[in-house]
């Protein structure tokens, strides 16, 4: 959502004192309603300038020494991060965000593959190879001893579980959090637990249990509504999982408790009928509770072993085809709950800055799978030329000699030199470094399609104004 910078009943003062120079983060953008759309990717700032401070905002942004002044524009626009002091070093900064995240000892996070067995057979699956197996209890025990060990008291901790399909070892998991709830009391460790499940086996009663033991944020991925969900997201024996899941989840909304659950869907070219149905389904039976959020993600042409994925191969879009549709189908369910959701940064169109692109980042973070082999990057799970290392029985950790170093600096590296150049670069801090390990294009956003979803915000946000003026009308 953006904020509107008005001039109604503010008186005006020139400024005395600080001396600013514009943000070399700033993007601005004229509209065809009169409208100067202003953002920084540094703050996540965003707010549309009527015509009758356009002018004046646009002059202030570009030379804030310029002129009169006017002490209350100028804090807006220095809030915002729009314009800074002159001494402040923006690119420091960002550099300081990400470097502070991945050497950051007090707020831990690791995932753990309590299966590597699935119930599904999804076609697209980045997993290289379904393993078939459980977490092995000596895997558990070795967690815990890591933990103990290097897990400073007063601290966080964040435990992801993953797969495979999560829920197949539900009673182990139990187990695990019930024995780590109690070491955390006592060293005064604040946990988190989250879980990505595709909700098959979900059901009130294990859900109920979760929340009891702390885990109270999941992730569910629907492909489209019931026909194109059940063509990708099937059982092993070629049944549909479309009813069972979304009965698990109206189950759920009966519990009175917290939670965040998060629907990401899937999707593909051709699927915007079932995108269409989807979106409004959730909206009339989930749109008003906060606990449920609906976000959408293209399918990804993810290197895999498989060879099923030819079967949707045709119908994944580009990345910059599916970024487009991504933000067209955020704002379809935007506009039929009535309002962006920006606390969170999954279903917001417009991006928000980030300490870094993803968890892999943190220099003590590992997927840890079910046989204690370690990975950095839960798409190269089961797959062991890509594992660093292992957990011994000791919870101690064996680093693979010749492992890919995971540690390298997006700041130091040459192959991101124009990295650290971009007005981009707050939002994605380098991009996946999984993407940079294979020496890929790792821009996952260009200016062109943020100014597009700046763009379209706008018009949402016009667009409920309206609505709104018409209802006390």
């Amino acid at each position: 959502m953006s904020d509107r910078i008005t001039s109604e009943g503010k008186e005006t003062k020139k400024v005395e004192g600080k001396m600013y120079k514009k943000s070399k983060y700033n993007f601005l953008l004229e509209t065809d309603d009169g409208f100067l759309l202003v953002y920084n990717s540094k703050t996540g700032a965003f707010a549309a300038v009527p015509g009758d401070l356009k002018g004046k905002v646009s002059v202030l942004i570009e030379d804030p020494s310029a002129g009169d002044r006017e002490e209350l524009l100028v804090q807006e626009l220095s809030n915002g991060g729009f314009i800074v002091e002159n001494q402040k070093d923006e690119s420091g900064e960002v550099r300081e965000i990400y470097e502070n995240y991945k050497k950051d000892n007090l707020k831990n996070v690791l995932t753990l593959l309590a299966s590597e067995n699935c119930n599904f057979s999804c076609p697209y699956c980045f997993v290289y190879e379904r393993r078939g197996f459980n977490m092995k209890p000596w895997v558990y025990d070795a967690v815990m001893k890591h933990i103990e060990k290097n897990i400073p008291e007063n601290s966080q901790l964040k435990i992801n579980w993953f797969g495979g399909e999560p829920t197949l070892s539900h009673n182990a998991i139990v187990d695990f959090m019930g024995k780590l709830n109690a070491f955390a009391g006592k060293k005064n460790i604040k946990l988190l637990y989250s879980m990505v499940t595709n909700g098959y086996l979900l059901d009130k009663k294990k859900f109920s249990e979760y929340l009891k033991l702390g885990l109270n944020m999941f992730q569910i991925t629907l492909d489209g509504n019931e026909v194109s969900h059940d063509r990708t997201r099937c059982l092993v024996n070629g049944k549909g999982t479309f009813k069972v899941i979304w009965e698990n989840l109206e189950k759920i909304k009966e519990l009175p408790e917290y939670y965040d659950m998060a629907i990401r869907v899937n999707f593909l070219k051709g699927m915007e009928p079932e995108i269409d149905v989807l979106a409004r389904k959730f909206a009339d039976k989930f749109g008003k509770d906060e606990r449920f959020n609906i976000y959408f993600r293209p399918v990804y042409d993810f290197k895999t072993t498989r060879e099923d994925v030819c079967e949707v191969k045709e119908n994944i879009y580009s990345l910059k085809e599916g970024i487009y549709k991504q933000m067209k189908y955020n704002l379809l369910s935007a506009s039929l709950s009535g309002k962006i959701r920006t606390n969170t940064l999954l279903s917001n169109p417009v991006p928000r800055p980030v300490p870094a692109w993803c968890d892999t980042e943190k220099q003590n973070f590992y997927v840890v799978g079910a046989d204690g082999k370690l990975f950095k990057c839960d798409s190269y799970i089961g797959n062991k030329e890509q594992a660093v290392g292992e957990l011994t029985e000791e919870g101690d950790i064996r680093k693979y000699p010749g492992a890919y170093n995971w540690n390298k600096n997006v700041y130091e590296e040459p192959e991101t030199a124009k990295c650290r150049d971009c007005r981009l670069l707050p939002i994605c801090q380098g991009g996946c470094p999984r993407m940079r390990k294979e020496q890929k294009g790792t821009c996952y956003l260009s200016e062109e399609q943020l100014k597009f979803a700046l763009l379209e915000t706008h018009k949402f946000n016009l667009s409920l104004q309206s609505n709104k003026s018409k209802e006390i009308l």
